[in-house]
């Protein structure tokens, strides 16, 4: 499958996603913060759905451009699957918010690639997402590939230490 063909099928896909939808995806990361100190948990919840939101958004009137590059597959794959095993629960607001994330995650990552959570964006210690050139930089890319509860393998940020 080359990048358009996926592209059609998300902006298909994203069709689907209703407003009780978006309610439901947006309380479910709510509770997932709930017992975060702030400043965090408002970057973490608010205005993380935030950069969510406007990237659904984005993926839904992005032109229907021809893209002919082919992505990896099974890296498509690996990205879905990892989406449900973060988000599994019986539970109808992480249902909704791992099919909502999927869609934007998988636009992020395949179509437009850009980094999964906005550039600025504040982490532990007042470090933050910085661009350079065309190339972005996360302060917490090669500390949390491994944690088991991120998505930082899928993202084309580069750990910060490669500035220096």
């Amino acid at each position: 499958m080359n990048r358009s063909e996926l592209l059609t099928e998300l902006k298909k896909e994203a069709l689907c996603i209703s407003n009780e939808d978006l309610s439901l995806a947006r309380a479910a990361i709510m509770e997932a913060v709930e017992h975060v100190p702030e400043p965090y948990r408002t970057i973490y919840s608010s205005d993380y759905f935030t950069f969510l939101y406007e990237n659904f958004l984005r993926l839904k009137r992005h032109g229907n451009v021809i893209i002919k590059e082919y992505f990896d597959a099974q890296e498509y794959v690996s990205l879905l699957d990892s989406i449900k095993d973060k988000n599994y629960s019986e539970d109808r607001k992480r249902e909704v918010l791992s099919r909502f994330s999927g869609l934007v995650l998988a636009y992020l990552v395949f179509i437009v690639k850009e980094p999964l959570h906005p550039v600025g964006m504040v982490f532990p210690g007042g470090t933050r997402i910085i661009q350079r050139d065309l190339h972005y930089y996360c302060p917490v890319k090669d500390k949390q590939t491994e944690t088991g509860i991120s998505f930082c393998e899928f993202c084309i940020c580069k750990d910060s230490s490669e500035l220096e």
